[in-house]
């Protein structure tokens, strides 16, 4: 054979020669390895290296020993052939790829051209072309920022490109490399005169940049390290305490990595940063003594209108929808009609001309008007700018021609007709020679016809702001302040940090509750709430004086904010502290309006009762509540309610008199109240009751006032309080020093005259700092905690007494409950399939993510086990929570109307079971939510949940402080957390030409600058750090980010599929083919593959097998219920290549019946199809047997998973039996409540009278009962309170004892 059969040799030949290389390993001599076994050396290669036995595979796939292996072959088989050909072509191959590999890494390196390989021997093979990787676009006068990942990409292969080329020795390859390395030794250094540690010199990679260049790409940092370090060190969720960042810089330190800064220049850096572009921290030494910092709240502004993640997303006008659509605050009754046209974005800029309210404006028609609120409309998708104007008339005066401006209610000019603005028009009056200068406003006309003078301006200058503006724009700023508190310890011991927070309220719904919108602004664990809140509210104050001067990042242009607080949220008690309400324990208990409870001063008598006997309680749900959500509820909130207490009603002078005796008195034996008394009293309860207002309570607590200015008045004052339910704890602190003063003075002269002296002493401000709000009345607007009036609320208390009540000595029906809790189907939900030991066993513990899951599935698993009264309650209550937590509303009006109507049969049901649930207040507040989700939008926008989960930060934060000063240490870690943020986030700042930071870290003081109106004065983060979050990473979810990313990429996910192992075939095989022929027709030779999982537009998961709701086609505005049959792609299309699926075929269901008892649609399915696209299905929906019809059982069983695996132990299931398609559309499914509410099944009509008048009537024979030798607590099924007691007002743990029972006596 000739030398062509070389060329012909194929590689896989060898494999039949594999066992000849066992004859080429031969053992070294007396040499083993760390284990005892022998080493190898290959005689083929003749390298003269040892290897392990687990490496001798390794060493036969190498590109010298194939080669060898071939030559040694080809011998063999062809002998004394010419072998100089094949020797060629394997140095050729091995040029080709030591070419391609140098190719490569100089590509991944950026480098622009060639690199520079060896020169080949005259001897070798042709060298192979260049292969061009394309793989970056290098240009040495551009720095293109690169991801972080590819940046690292980049550092490791220039890393190997230099090792590649190296010339070094020791840089080589040795024996000792084949083997597993040996453990290095810990390197010791010895410390130098400065304490830095002295060691081998390091060896320096040569930096590619210079020092301008490097500073820019990092700026404001000086580096990559100091920026990644900083980063990690003020990460909201990444924590680090001093001594953990002294073991990082060590660990950095030992692995020679190079310029690690020290600790103390890390500090002297972030300071200099925070004076560059930080967030200020300030002290305050609050009117109650104590000391507290809050963080900058014009700042924390400023910041959000410069940051690019945050400012396209910001809203600064009302949204007149006319009832159309409620889906955003800024659509709400608040911002459209109710707040003072002065706290409003007070100017409009169009065409050109800045119009302004309280200003004359020229019409086109040469009308002159008055705009006094600015706002908008969607009109044909376009939004289109309106103005709410007072007429103006001209009247004749002893000194000429001018102005009446007269009010009209709903007067609106289209921003199109204005034609000149106030100055324009005073700049071309001569034009207008028949209208009066805009300058001569001589009075005011309101809506009742008085007349008064012109006050709002000054007619010759104009609106304040458009003097102070310059030019500017001047916007509005609307805010969401929140207060609570959480504790400060990991532990159970409770350490109450009161803390203040704000997101902006113009934000949209679906960015509003992310935590990279929420700020902090104060905490404290000695200063009370509202002591925080004065310094909170005093830079408010000033901010709404002088206004806050930002940046822009849309616009590239200097602004001029005015912000304002659009709500206060909180759960009940602090929101009841903020409206200066005693609470819900109070005689009249709610917050919002004075609805009146029981009051018992007229009807009982105190008598003392035996301890033991006071003791019996039970743990019936109703009148026992437990700490929420990891603790961070208090007495009130969790069910300690006013009329679930021993004592009169509200009686604080009775439990104060009981603190003096240092002791308990006995339990309040009540009077029976009459049954008219008690219908009366319910009658009103189930009412929103009169308004309470602003002017009234200030009134009130200027009363107080008064009273404690006259000697001997304390007790006076306490009954004021008791009878109203007005009391200021701010203010009660300077009212009892008041009381001090006089407390050891005899005679009335003497006394007046130490109050008088201490009046004096009183700061300016003794009353409640939220009424110095002015656009705030915090009766109507704390508006209604749907968290915990509702899921920690009603759901709490009707699952409690579930478990704890009615099925409290019944293990099997329990048993039966945790069966079908873990067997129900959750698909559709949005939730995880449920544990339902836990929720059982551990009812009293439970959070509201349980609650939510539980007033979801309760109506299927609890209408064999509880009493129809029950059962008809959680039917009720089932229609009710969805309705209050629809996200988007379309026709506003009905809705709401809907939702009062399910609110009221709700509460119809909770009495016609018990009116005893009457004595929680949360029964009467949820009627106020209604008029709040009309006012302030969606109850999803005023929900706590996001803030609740704040509080796990704040915690963090305190945990790794050295507690020694807890409000500055916390309020300084957020405001450097603010700092990174923005500058991650790409947010312009100024850049003080007065501040340098050198290399050690070290800064120049300098104040913080004056506001720059120059563009060239504000900067951005330079590419180094915007590229570490530009992707998706873990930086990017530390900081929030990654919810950003999914939600711009949600959208790309739609229709998005995966494909099933079924075979590709035509349309005409496929289910979908045989409903529709004429798509045979259309797509008959083309082929198609099937999925088995394909992602909707809202992103959930469809597949077939799973009902979904769709749109009619050809009837955009109808949906129907159906189940998914099949997803077809076409193959080789568009569609294939983006992985989208290109039919859906749904089957229709028929939903019009409803099924008992779940009131609820049955499905079934009809022989109808559709063949829709991805975009027609809106969502998934949740679909359970029906098990109550078909008398499923729990017989089934099911393999018990643990530690993630399958073990033999089994647990019982439900076994569905009958008719599989017997199925029910759950309408509790809370996920996509606007697709779902069409199918709802209407609510029965249940009359008010009839349904209190026996419940009355039955809770009257119900107190006459004897008590059969018990106790009455006992016969009125009483709870014992299970709570930590770690809130306001706690009583301690285990030993509140309540009275009231959701449960009637046994006949």
């Amino acid at each position: 054979m000739g030398l062509h059969g070389s060329v012909t040799y194929k590689a896989e030949e060898m494999a039949s020669h594999s066992s000849l290389t066992d004859d080429f390993w031969r053992v070294v001599p007396d040499t083993l390895d760390d284990c005892g076994q022998p080493m190898w050396t290959c005689t083929l290669c003749s390298e003269g290296r040892s290897y392990r036995t687990r490496y001798k595979g390794q060493h036969e796939q190498t590109a010298l020993h194939v080669s060898r292996l071939q030559q040694h072959e080809f011998e063999k088989r062809f002998p004394g052939e010419d072998t100089t050909t094949l020797e060629r072509e394997h140095e050729a191959r091995r040029a080709m790829i030591d070419d391609a590999t140098r190719q490569l890494l100089a590509a991944l390196a950026g480098h622009a051209g060639p690199s520079n390989s060896p020169a080949a021997s005259p001897t070798s093979s042709p060298a192979p072309s260049v292969i061009n990787w394309s793989l970056f676009e290098a240009n040495e006068d551009i720095m293109l920022p690169l991801p972080f990942e590819q940046e690292v990409a980049r550092t490791v292969a220039q890393a190997l490109y230099d090792r590649f080329d190296s010339d070094y020795e020791e840089e080589e390859r040795t024996d000792s490399d084949v083997e597993e390395a040996s453990q290095i030794p810990e390197p010791v250094f010895a410390a130098d005169h400065h304490g830095e540690p002295q060691g081998p010199p390091l060896r320096k990679r040569p930096f590619q940049q210079d020092d301008a260049e490097r500073l820019r790409h990092w700026f404001p940092w000086q580096d990559k390290i100091s920026c990644t370090l900083d980063v990690l060190m003020h990460l909201p969720r990444s924590v680090f305490s001093q001594r953990q960042l002294d073991l990082f810089l060590w660990l950095l330190k030992i692995n020679d990595v190079e310029d690690v800064p020290s600790v103390r220049s890390m500090l002297r850096l972030n300071a200099a940063l925070q004076r560059a572009c930080g967030i200020d921290t300030i002290a305050y030494k609050g009117v109650l003594g104590h000391n507290y910092h809050v963080n900058a709240l014009d700042q924390i502004i400023s910041q959000e209108m410069s940051n690019p993640r945050v400012r396209p997303h910001l809203h600064f006008y009302p949204e007149e929808t006319d009832g159309e659509h409620l889906s955003e605050a800024r659509q709400g009754a608040r911002w459209v009609h109710e707040l003072p046209d002065q706290v409003l974005t007070p100017m409009l800029r169009f065409d050109g001309e800045d119009f302004y309210i309280h200003e004359p404006v020229l019409l086109r028609n040469e009308e002159v008007c008055m705009p006094v609120r600015w706002f908008n409309r969607i009109e044909a998708g376009t939004r289109v700018w309106y103005a709410k104007c007072w007429q103006m008339e001209i009247i004749n005066t002893d000194v000429g021609a001018a102005w009446r401006v007269l009010e009209r209610d709903r007067y609106e000019v289209r921003a199109e007709e204005m034609l000149k603005a106030f100055p324009s028009f005073q700049r071309d009056r001569s034009l207008y020679p028949h209208l009066p200068s805009f300058s001569k406003i001589r009075d005011f006309v309101d809506l009742e016809g008085r007349i008064s003078s012109w006050t709002l301006t000054d007619p010759e200058e104009g609106n304040t702001w458009r003097n102070r503006a310059k030019g500017h724009r001047v916007l509005a700023f609307p805010m969401w302040w929140y207060c609570d508190d959480t504790s400060g310890n990991l532990s159970k011991k409770w350490n109450e940090h009161n803390s203040i927070l704000m997101t902006p309220a113009g934000l949209p719904r679906e960015h509003s509750q992310k935590e990279y919108n929420i700020h902090f602004l104060t905490t404290s664990n000695i200063a009370p709430p509202l002591e925080m809140m004065d310094g909170v509210v005093e830079q408010l104050e000033a901010a709404q004086k002088e206004g806050i001067w930002a940046w822009d990042g849309q616009l590239n242009e200097p602004v001029l904010l005015l912000p304002f607080v659009l709500a206060l949220l909180g759960d009940n008690p602090m929101q009841s502290e903020f409206a200066c309400h005693m609470g819900l324990r109070a005689k009249f208990f709610c917050r919002n309006c004075w609805c009146k409870g029981r009051d018992d001063t007229e009807h009982t008598a105190r008598t003392r009762e035996d301890n033991d006997h006071a003791s019996v309680t039970s743990d019936h749900s109703v009148a026992s509540e437990s700490n929420p959500a990891g603790g961070d509820g208090d007495s009130e909130e969790d069910g300690l309610d006013r009329n679930d207490v021993d004592g009169p009603s509200g009686s604080e002078t009775e439990s104060a008199g009981e603190a003096r005796n240092g002791k308990r008195r006995g339990r309040a034996k009540r009077a029976l109240e009459s049954m008219s008394d008690m219908l009366s009293r319910v009658t009103a309860f189930i009412k929103p009751g009169l308004k309470r207002t602003k002017a009234e309570t200030e009134e009130k607590l200027r009363s107080y006032f008064d009273l404690a200015s006259v000697p001997d008045t304390k007790t006076k004052v306490a009954k004021e309080r008791t009878a109203s339910g007005i009391k200021d704890t701010f203010q009660q602190v300077h009212l009892e020093k008041l009381f001090a003063a006089c407390k050891n003075v005899r005679g009335h002269d003497a006394k007046q005259a130490a109050l008088d002296a201490a009046i004096q002493e009183l700061p300016t401000q003794i009353i409640n700092p939220v009424w110095r709000i002015k656009e705030l009345d915090a009766h109507q607007d704390t508006p209604v905690e749907v968290l915990h009036v509702v899921l920690l609320g009603f759901v709490k208390y009707l699952w409690r007494d579930v478990v704890h009540g009615q099925l409290k000595n019944n293990d099997v029906k329990k048993e039966l409950l945790i069966t079908r809790l873990s067997s129900l189907d959750v698909s559709g939900l949005g939730l995880s399939p449920l544990a339902g030991r836990t929720l059982v066993q551990y009812a009293g513990s439970l959070t509201g993510r349980d609650f939510r899951a539980i007033a979801q599935a309760a109506p299927f698993v609890l209408y064999d086990m509880v009493s129809s009264d029950c059962y008809e309650t959680w039917i009720a209550l089932s229609k009710l929570v969805p309705l209050i937590w629809q996200p988007e509303i379309g026709a506003v009006e009905p809705h709401l109307e809907t939702l009062e109507k399910e609110i009221k049969h709700f509460l119809l049901c909770a009495a016609r079971w018990s009116i005893r649930w009457f004595n929680k207040p949360k029964f009467h507040i949820i009627l106020h939510l209604v008029e709040h989700i009309r006012r302030f939008g969606p109850a999803g926008l005023f929900a706590t949940e996001a803030f609740e989960s704040f509080n796990a930060v704040i915690r963090a934060k305190s945990v790794h402080s050295n507690r020694q000063a807890p409000s500055r240490d916390i309020a300084r870690a957020f405001a450097q957390g603010n700092r990174i943020r923005h500058l991650l986030s790409g947010g312009c700042f100024q850049h003080p030409d007065g501040m340098h930071i050198d290399a050690r870290g070290d800064s120049t003081e300098s104040p913080r600058a004056a506001f720059s109106f120059r563009r060239c004065d504000w900067r951005q983060a330079g590419g180094g750090p915007l590229n570490l979050v530009r992707e998706p990473s873990t930086i990017t979810s530390y900081l929030g980010l990654d919810q950003a990313w999914r939600a711009s990429n949600a959208g790309k996910q739609a229709g998005s599929c995966t494909y099933d192992k079924v075979p590709r075939r035509r349309i005409g095989a496929c289910l979908t083919g045989q409903c529709f022929p004429d798509l045979v027709s259309t797509y008959g030779s083309r082929e198609f593959k099937s999925s088995g999982r394909m992602t909707l537009p809202n992103g959930d998961a469809g597949a077939p097998g799973t009902f979904v709701i769709a749109r009619t086609p050809g009837r955009a505005t109808e949906t129907f219920v159906g189940r998914i049959e099949e997803i077809l792609t076409e193959y080789a299309s568009q569609s294939d290549l983006a992985q989208e699926a290109d039919f859906i075929l749904v089957r229709m269901a028929d939903t019009s019946q409803a099924v008992e008892p779940y009131r609820m649609p049955g499905i079934k399915l009809q022989a109808y199809w559709h063949a829709l696209r991805p975009q027609d299905l809106l969502c998934t929906v949740n679909v359970q047997h029906n098990c109550a019809t078909q008398a499923c059982t729990n017989s089934g069983t099911r393999a018990v998973r643990q530690e993630r695996q399958l073990t033999m132990h089994t647990e019982a299931a439900v076994r569905h039996i009958g008719d599989p398609g017997d199925l029910v559309l759950n309408t509790g499914q809370m996920r996509d409540a606007r697709f779902m509410q069409p199918y709802r099944i209407a609510s029965p009509s249940l009359s008010m009278e009839t349904v209190l008048t026996a419940a009355v009537a039955q809770e009257v024979d119900t107190q006459k009962l004897p008590a059969r030798g018990l106790p009455r607590d006992m016969a009125i099924s009483g709870g014992r309170a299970r709570g930590r007691g770690r809130g306001r007002g706690s009583r301690g743990a285990g030993t509140s004892r309540l009275r009231g029972s959701a449960t009637a006596i046994p006949q």
